[in-house]
């Protein structure tokens, strides 16, 4: 199993209004949402590194990437690993870091505490932020908010299991204070990636296990069986054969740029020639034409 996280540090650090603390006296400053979200993002990539998980940064650099943009990033990189690995053979989820803000001052009776959001009626990610909550809420002494079911671009546009972590809140002065503590930032990292590592079902190593492993390296991994199609004239049938097989499909040409070995090669169009190094078996597929293609898919598919 492949397990891939898209980690995405929320907002940018100079160029997005609103989002910061008030005016702190004691550093002559406000306290951007960012300088919480970045470090706090990048404790969380080293975390499930060490355990083996693939993450992608989905908001790199420090300006304000839109959401439309980062979503874009996120489902390509979903159906990336679909295509390549099956959608049984992978699991993508992504974690959005944030702090929170009731009215933009310390005045007044401010909220706090910190809440996991997902997107109304989504299972999954009610799983998965259940997971990420349980450890949150063992952390620094904080007001849990629960669970809180918010339609938000980022887990709507997202087309897998995504969450968005609240870490507490910019306009309560001792909760600002937290913001720029690099313990509690790798606090917040770790009790995340702890959830994140029970929903996948693998086991937490604390740091000072030397055993723990390197990050996966996708393209030395074996695949158990993919489909590849010599032209769009025999994507239909290959995107069926991928389907009722649970694997990837994949163009002639893109394949031969993929570092990877795959156990059985499906070929549906074209010859099989140049492709047995990819492979330990070929199953030709191709017939003279595409609707000869077909029918000898539907033929190896016993249908």
């Amino acid at each position: 199993m492949i397990y891939v996280v898209l980690r995405d540090a929320g907002h940018g650090l100079w160029d997005t209004p609103g989002k910061r603390t008030p005016y702190i006296n004691s550093l002559g400053r406000a306290i951007r949402e960012n300088e919480f979200n970045e470090p706090t993002a990048h404790y969380f990539e080293d975390e499930l590194k060490r355990h083996g998980v693939i993450v992608h940064d989905i908001s790199p650099g420090t300006n304000d990437t839109p959401l439309t943009k980062r979503t874009n990033e996120a489902n390509r990189l979903l159906n990336h690993y679909i295509r390549k690995y099956g959608a049984s053979n992978v699991r993508v989820v992504l974690v959005s870091f944030h702090f929170n803000a009731f009215d933009g001052s310390f005045y007044g009776s401010n909220p706090s505490g910190i809440s996991v959001h997902i997107q109304p009626e989504s299972n999954h990610a009610r799983k998965l932020a259940e997971c990420v909550g349980k450890y949150l809420r063992k952390g620094t002494k904080q007001v849990w908010r629960g669970i809180v079911e918010q339609n938000l671009h980022i887990t709507r546009e997202f087309q897998g299991v995504g969450i968005l972590t609240e870490n507490g809140f910019m306009d309560h002065p001792e909760e600002a204070d937290l913001m720029l503590n690099k313990d509690y930032q790798k606090e917040v990292a770790s009790e995340t990636a702890q959830g994140v590592l029970e929903y996948f079902g693998l086991k937490y190593k604390p740091l000072r296990d030397p055993v723990a492993e390197p990050q996966q390296k996708e393209e030395e991994e074996m695949i158990k069986m993919a489909v590849v199609v010599y032209s769009d004239a025999d994507l239909s049938v290959g995107y069926d054969l991928a389907n009722e097989k649970k694997c990837g499909l994949y163009n002639r040409k893109a394949l031969a740029n993929e570092e990877m070995k795959i156990n059985e090669l499906m070929v549906v169009g074209g010859p099989t020639e140049g492709l047995e190094k990819k492979t330990n078996r070929v199953i030709p597929l191709s017939g003279k034409d595409r609707w000869d293609t077909r029918k000898k898919v539907i033929h190896y598919l016993g249908k």
